[in-house]
């Protein structure tokens, strides 16, 4: 024997109604639901069956009409009683997908306290059980709503072999795991097990136009779910009524409900029956931090919600973009160690987004979900900022540190980095002084993924300059076969950024030569990196259009202000010549990642022409800018882009550390 509350289905059964035609008796045409006190609802063509008109007739029927009608409660017996119309919604066919419409509410007089409303809500899909005209309980259906489509949803069959079949044209789709009726069965289609059912937000239009306030209460017969439900509800009554209304009117226009909650009561239960409630509850109590904190521990409790507000749901969905289900899996793959995702159905973003949120992460932990929007933010040439700034609003909203965000956004545009990475020359250069003629050197190419490909070496012998430009022009060949590089990177020695590497000779066939600096980007890096974590930092800050490049003439007043002010990565030294080395180690110890300077001249009409030369995108395009300045100059050492010198140490790849891999001439290593 099974007690009543038990039985998942109670409610509906007493909220079940059978529509007959006046006088017949048998299973019925038709059901409908109670949805508020004295009122029901079923499709205005089970309406038209009932009084012998054509199934889409449109007329509004009479009162004398409606004496042809009648309903019976199961909960009750076969008893007819009399009912009236109270609103009419057409079926009205739209094309060849849908009608639109087909509603009726009826006014009756209930036949006693075992017959009693359901809730109305919207679902976000999943298993729906239904019932035949009768509501005989062996007659039950499980269905599973596929998406919408304009006022309906799409159901396919669930687990049983039973389809829809006329006879349960008005039954309500009954949400078990929620206690709501989400829709009602409009139609079916012959052959495929295919149906469709009216959407719950078109039941509580109706109900709305007419003034019928609907059920909203959920009966919750778990204890489990009773007990936080009523710690929800403790909550909200810690705020002023004023508050509590503002919240209300928020939750209602951010889940699309038809009718303002009233109540703390009211409230909880909208918002526990909605998929996005809690999160969208949440993010209507920023400004009471204590109420939010019980609320957020008490939803807790009741195991996995959703983290995304419907806002953000529905934003993310448009920043994505329709196509966006391969990267985002891709993004999964790379964010989350092990995860298995399973394909149910056709791939949809939607559904990949939904299986993240559901994934539990560890507190401080950024959550599953925004890594993965990081992740794909990162692997985009065009829209990441867009999905960084969502990321930024939706971490701050639920307390996620800074700190975890900044190293989730590191990690992950690093590894874009790796798979986005150039082909690229790096040449190691030692010379006993700046101004020597002989020189060690290694060159290497390394390919897209990073191989070293060929290597050029002074074999542990002083070479000339001519025997360096020799090798450099065989290594240049080789990069200039690839169709996109990264150009060729200098690694020297502190003391050593005045060399002019960038004018140094190359083969050009039967041009003659040509400066290396002028058909590629040539930029200089530190044979050694200090203080990697600062130069991540600044990478990451700096890389804002916000902050712009900083102007260097002073260098006390720049070690105060770049000592300070972490977030600038670019600048300009327009300091005298023989302050430059000074400068590179003040800002190489700060961890700064760009430099640009002119190597022969300085004062304030040299500050304004390399400002000029940093564009406002400069991470990814102030290399080639100075590349274009340089191939400007040609021969003309009277040019400034012959002795522009630009310090280039993106953190995405560093040199290997003394002695790591091999021995190495002084600080530099060569691995």
């Amino acid at each position: 024997m099974h007690r009543k509350y038990d039985d998942p289905d109670t409610r509906i059964r007493r909220a079940w109604v059978t529509v007959h035609a006046r006088g017949v008796t048998g299973p019925g045409l038709g059901a409908g639901v109670v949805v508020a006190d004295g009122f029901l609802l079923t499709c205005a063509h089970v309406v038209n069956a009932a009084l012998g008109r054509p199934k889409l007739a449109v007329a509004e029927p009479t009162a004398q009409d409606m004496l042809k009608v009648a309903v019976s409660f199961p909960v009750l017996g076969g008893d007819h009683h009399v009912v009236e119309l109270a609103g009419w919604l057409a079926p009205r066919p739209e094309g060849d997908q849908w009608w639109s419409g087909d509603l009726a509410l009826l006014k009756v007089a209930l036949g006693g306290p075992d017959v009693g409303p359901v809730p109305i809500w919207e679902t976000s899909g999943g298993r729906m059980t239904t019932w035949y005209a009768n509501g005989a309980q062996r007659s039950l259906v499980d269905v599973r709503v596929q998406a919408g489509m304009g006022p309906w949803y799409i159901l396919d069959p669930g687990y049983a072999p039973l389809e829809i079949q006329p006879g349960h044209s008005g039954a309500p789709l009954w949400d078990r795991e929620r206690g709501c009726v989400t829709g009602l069965v409009v139609s079916a289609e012959p052959h495929n097990g295919r149906s469709y059912a009216i959407r719950a937000s078109v039941m509580m239009g109706l109900l709305a136009a007419t003034g019928v306030r609907p059920a909203v209460a959920a009966e919750v017969s778990d204890p489990r779910t009773r007990a936080r439900r009523g710690e929800l509800v403790d909550a909200l009554y810690k705020l002023p009524h004023d508050e509590l209304e503002r919240c209300a009117e928020r939750v209602r226009i951010a889940l699309d409900l038809d009718l303002t909650p009233h109540t703390c009561e009211e409230l909880v239960d909208s918002s526990l029956c909605h998929r996005r409630g809690v999160p969208t509850l949440l993010s209507t109590l920023t400004a009471h931090e204590p109420v939010a904190r019980r609320v957020r521990d008490a939803a807790a409790k009741l195991g996995t919600q959703c983290l995304l507000t419907q806002d953000e749901y529905d934003e993310l969905d448009v920043l994505l973009g329709p196509a966006a289900y391969p990267e985002v899996r891709a993004g999964a793959h790379r964010a989350v160690p092990h995860i298995l995702l399973v394909d149910n159905g056709p791939p949809g973003v939607g559904a990949l987004i939904e299986d993240l949120e559901d994934r539990v992460g560890e507190p401080g932990i950024v959550p599953p979900v925004i890594q993965v929007v990081e992740e794909v933010a990162a692997a985009r040439l065009d829209g990441g900022d867009a999905l960084r700034e969502w990321s930024d609003r939706v971490t701050g909203r639920l307390g996620v540190s800074p700190e975890a965000v900044r190293q989730c956004r590191w990690s992950a545009e690093s590894r874009a980095c790796a798979r986005t990475s150039q082909p690229v020359l790096r040449v190691w250069l030692w010379a006993a002084e700046p101004t020597a003629e002989s020189f060690h050197y290694a060159i290497r190419l390394y390919d897209a993924h990073g191989h070293q490909v060929r290597t050029w070496t002074d074999g542990d012998t002083l070479r000339s300059r001519a025997d360096l430009c020799a090798d450099l022009s065989d290594a240049v060949d080789d990069l200039d076969q690839y169709d996109d590089t990264a150009g060729v990177e200098f690694l020297l020695e502190e003391g050593f950024f005045g060399l002019a590497v960038d004018r140094l000779p190359t083969s050009a066939g039967p041009l003659g030569t040509r400066p290396v600096g002028l058909d590629r980007a040539v930029v200089l890096r530190g044979q050694s990196v200090r203080r990697a974590g600062v130069r991540k930092r600044r990478w990451e800050q700096g890389r804002s259009p916000e902050v712009g490049p900083y102007l260097l003439h002073d260098l006390e007043a720049a070690n105060g202000t770049l000592t300070q002010r972490e977030e600038i990565a670019c600048v300009v030294a327009c300091c005298p010549p023989d302050r430059h080395d000074d400068t590179l180690v003040l800002c190489r110890w700060l961890g700064v990642p760009v430099v640009l300077w002119q190597r022969s001249a300085h004062g304030p009409d040299t500050a304004e022409a390399l400002r000029a030369v940093v564009p406002e995108n400069w991470p990814n395009s102030l290399r080639e800018e100075v590349r274009r300045r340089r191939a400007e100059a040609l021969h003309d050492t009277a040019h400034m882009g012959a002795h522009l010198a630009l310090l280039w140490e993106d953190p995405s790849w560093a040199p290997p550390r003394q002695r790591m891999a091999h021995p190495t001439r002084r600080e530099g290593g060569v691995a």
